[in-house]
């Protein structure tokens, strides 16, 4: 497949539709992409002209609507026939990205008859697609009919997006739109697991860190809110792993936050205490003081030989002696993680690790699935190449893995759990996504503002991302993610963040 972008520069949108069915992307020019082959040319043309014939010209960007088409010869005749139109639409400026994907999307899906589950939907939230849909005052099953025919998503997953985000609405509800939500992050872990890419460092082999970043972070948050105090509902202090750090050091962290943090009366508070191995009684305690009103207890499996193939050097008995002590402490409000899909796990341990969560009856569960992030130690592991870009097998449509989660997902709605918040990522095994369930009331208010993008963030620590939302403007700030450069550039990195903010 060669592809010759004429009259726009969307290489990376094309890029990942290419990544989806032939795994590598070559760009041999500036516009053009090569990928699987040279059996078909195509090419993608954006242009304002009157006539339907491929042309150079320029999209204006004063336009209303666009001209967007897809040509198709076959790659060696390209020089001596003309080529013929398979699609062609006039969409506004701000569709053009995604309207060029889903004409290629469903071009390739004829030629190689793969059907991914999510269709030409490449991107993180599908649910802004449905609220899209539903602008229109559609209804929400004409939202998901035209999931699935125009946008090609697989009848259950346009099921799916639709009951999350009329969910999502419900939550958006509860929260004011004037206000931010403000995130700090910890990153520090008791060890590093095979899938992660985060940050985070090994917090016993890094302990002369942990004292500078904990005061580096309380000073950002004293010098951010000096300036901005506007009081925020919701906050969570994620990682890493928050609770991986010593107990006098936590206190002094969460004594500074609590001092300095604009937060209402009833905010919601997570903590991120994903790793059982962290928690103790001491530490606990100084979280319900802190006035933490929810907290993550992440398992991620219930069998111990995957707990060690993925670098969770943790037991599952610490996974129940944690919750037993987390209840014993007061929380009422506790969310679970398991992943689809880890190393060398079948259907049947995904299931029973399901069903051991549930007997320890948390209020929120997330059911992810495996995605390979490229400095993670899974993904040299599994040999992805070297530039980085996926595997092709990775994204591959797997019907096991798309049965396993979608009865992990049934038999949470028959718990009484309803998905209310949805994410996806790159690199995810079987092209799935990430859910999150939750009993009634206990959906967690920050997931659902962050990853609606209509709340602004005001975001703390290393790899924090800050933004800004103007309607449908998205304006981002991230802080540097070496731990030892944030520390270094405080100042800038906080004047970054306050002009953003600026009125």
């Amino acid at each position: 497949m060669i592809i010759q972008m004429t009259g726009h520069t969307y290489d990376f949108a094309l890029s990942d539709v290419l990544r989806l069915f032939f795994g590598r992307v070559e760009r041999p020019r500036p516009d053009l992409l090569s990928a699987g082959g040279e059996a078909w040319y195509l090419e993608s043309l954006v242009h304002t002209g009157p006539d339907s014939q491929p042309s150079a010209s320029p999209v204006e960007i004063g336009s209303a609507e666009v001209r967007t088409s897809l040509w198709l010869t076959e790659a060696d005749q390209a020089a001596n026939q003309p080529p013929f139109l398979i699609y062609e639409d006039f969409v506004p400026l701000d569709s053009v990205r995604r309207e060029l994907k889903r004409q290629l999307y469903v071009l390739l899906e004829r030629i190689t008859d793969v059907h991914f589950p999510w269709g030409s939907l490449t991107g993180v939230r599908p649910t802004q697609l449905v609220e899209q849909i539903l602008a229109d005052d559609s209804a929400p099953d004409k939202a998901q009919t035209e999931l699935v025919e125009v946008w090609r998503v697989s009848p259950s997953k346009a099921d799916l997006a639709v009951r999350t985000f009329l969910s999502e609405q419900r939550v958006l509800s509860q929260l004011p739109t004037d206000v931010p939500l403000i995130y700090a992050g910890i990153p520090f872990c008791p060890s590093r697991c095979a899938y992660c890419s985060f940050i985070s460092q090994d917090a016993h082999r890094r302990k002369d860190q942990l004292e500078p970043y904990v005061d580096a972070l309380l000073e950002e948050a004293r010098q951010t809110f000096a300036v901005l105090p506007a009081k925020a509902s919701a906050f969570y202090l994620g990682g890493g792993t928050p609770t991986s750090l010593p107990e006098p050091l936590l206190e002094r962290l969460l004594t500074g936050l609590q001092s300095t943090l604009p937060l209402t009366r009833q905010a919601e508070i997570t903590v991120e205490a994903g790793r059982p191995d962290t928690l103790t009684a001491g530490n606990l305690r100084l979280l319900r003081e802190f006035g933490a009103t929810r907290i993550c207890i992440n398992p991620q499996t219930f069998h111990e030989k995957t707990l060690q193939r993925i670098g969770r050097h943790h037991s599952v008995e610490q996974i129940h002696t944690a919750m037993a002590m987390a209840r014993a402490a007061g929380f009422d409000h506790i969310n679970m993680d398991l992943i689809a899909g880890l190393p060398g796990e079948s259907p049947e341990d995904f299931a029973d690790s399901l069903e051991q969560l549930l007997v320890l009856e948390p209020e929120s569960v997330t059911i992810h699935t495996l995605a390979i992030k490229r400095s993670s130690r899974l993904a040299l592991e599994l040999e992805l190449d070297s530039s980085g870009q996926s595997n092709l097998a990775i994204n591959r449509p797997n019907p096991a893995l798309m049965d396993m989660v979608a009865r992990a997902q049934d038999r949470l709605v028959e718990t009484g759990r309803h998905p209310y918040y949805l994410y996806r990522q790159k690199d995810v095994a079987g092209g799935l996504e990430n859910v999150g369930f939750a009993l009634p009331g206990h959906e967690c208010l920050y997931n659902v503002g962050m990853m609606s993008d209509r709340l602004a963030v005001i975001g703390l620590g290393s790899g924090a991302i800050s933004k800004r939302v103007d309607g449908r403007k998205v304006s981002r700030v991230p802080n540097d993610k070496d731990i030892a450069h944030y520390i270094q550039r405080l100042d800038d990195l906080i004047a970054r963040k306050l002009k953003l903010f600026a009125i």
